[in-house]
């Protein structure tokens, strides 16, 4: 790809109307700062300033123009007008480039992309992070109002990409302190919530976040739903998402809200103990996976192994072990005509039939009049 970044410098510094010297000199000044945000690297440190900041200014207008390119103003527009993406190693491989720039070791910290935006400020960040997010999306369209970008410039930014596109996938802040749960609580597969009446629903939002369980109130809340954000699971968007866990590792405890990502999948891990579970999900539209059902279930479990949870995880297994606990009588009836469904629809059916027969034999008996 070295070419091809070399393109996209020459690319931005035309498009930002400054030579290649200013635009480098930028990042130079830069450079102690930048340097902090990485981890003591022996490697790092045997590099000069000026090395570190041709790395950056490389990588950096490589990945603005990159933004740039995927979210062109024309979307009409032939591909080889555009400078990167009539390369043949751009864009045979845009897939490839996609999962790469948002691997957490290959972050360029915010704060160089800020000081190249200062020279060409109309980078679509927002609406290039709304293009990769439909990526997780069932059909993949983003709409209009999704395209526009969710701009969230009243909160400091992350420090790096990958913490925007986690940001905006994990949705609103929550603070509340909850109790850890029993661990009785936090056993039922997909198919064992089905048989106890609660109902898997997707989130409007689509936010991984915005997981809840709650009692449905047209059913005077006899039945419970749990709603959780859907998700296609592909090689691509299952990077993305150990690598949004990854980056709630690395921020650890430092916030009040934090492990989102972490809980969701810890969540989907609990309810998947056989395949059958992963086509429970399928058929409820919040699993589309291109994987087969076992190694689907396979990577929501082993991802899980290694996860920490947060508030979002215990709100759903409190308000389920809530559940368990108000509609304990419910739930038997439920489970025992749930997993008897067929039979005591054949019995029914016999019935009737038997019924009609007896119907019609007294029928003849009556005296004709």
């Amino acid at each position: 790809m070295e070419a091809a970044k070399r393109a996209a410098l020459e690319e931005f510094c035309r498009v930002a109307s400054r030579p290649r010297d200013v635009v480098r000199g930028k990042i130079v000044s830069l450079a102690g700062a930048a340097r902090r945000c990485y981890a003591d690297d022996r490697k790092l440190a045997r590099m000069d300033d000026g090395c570190f900041a041709d790395i950056m200014l490389s990588d950096g207008c490589f990945l603005l123009q990159f933004m740039a390119s995927m979210c062109p103003d024309n979307p009409d527009a032939p591909p080889e007008a555009d400078p990167l993406m009539s390369r043949a190693e751009v864009h045979t491989h845009v897939d490839a480039i996609a999962r790469d720039i948002l691997l957490l070791e290959n972050q360029v910290p915010w704060l160089v992309l800020e000081a190249l935006m200062e020279f060409s400020p109309h980078v679509p960040v927002d609406k290039f992070l709304a293009l990769m997010a439909s990526a997780f999306d069932v059909g993949n369209n983003p709409t209009q109002q999704a395209l526009a970008g969710e701009t969230e410039h009243d909160q400091p930014p992350p420090p790096h990409l990958l913490g925007f596109f986690h940001r905006r996938q994990v949705g609103a802040a929550r603070t509340q302190s909850l109790r850890v749960p029993s661990l009785s609580s936090v056993s039922s597969t997909a198919v064992e919530l089905a048989e106890m009446g609660v109902k898997l629903t997707v989130t409007k939002t689509k936010k991984f976040g915005d997981m809840t369980m709650s009692k449905r109130r047209h059913s005077l809340g006899l039945f419970g739903e749990l709603s959780l954000a859907p998700v296609v699971l592909n090689d691509l968007t299952a990077c993305w998402l150990l690598n949004m866990a990854a980056h709630e590792a690395c921020l650890g405890a430092t916030r009040a809200d934090n492990f989102a990502v972490s809980s969701y999948v810890s969540v989907v891990a609990l309810l998947v103990n056989r395949p059958e579970d992963v086509q429970e999900l399928r058929g409820k539209g919040i699993i589309v996976s291109a994987l087969s059902d076992r190694q689907t279930l396979r990577f929501f479990k082993k991802l899980a192994r290694e996860l920490r949870v947060g508030h979002r995880y215990y709100d759903v297994f409190e308000r389920l072990e809530e559940y368990r606990r108000e509609r304990w009588v419910w739930i038997a009836v439920h489970r025992f005509l749930y997993k008897n469904a067929k039979t005591i629809v054949a019995v029914l059916s016999v019935v009737g039939v038997l019924a009609g027969l007896f119907k019609t034999i007294l029928s003849l008996k009556q005296p004709q009049r």
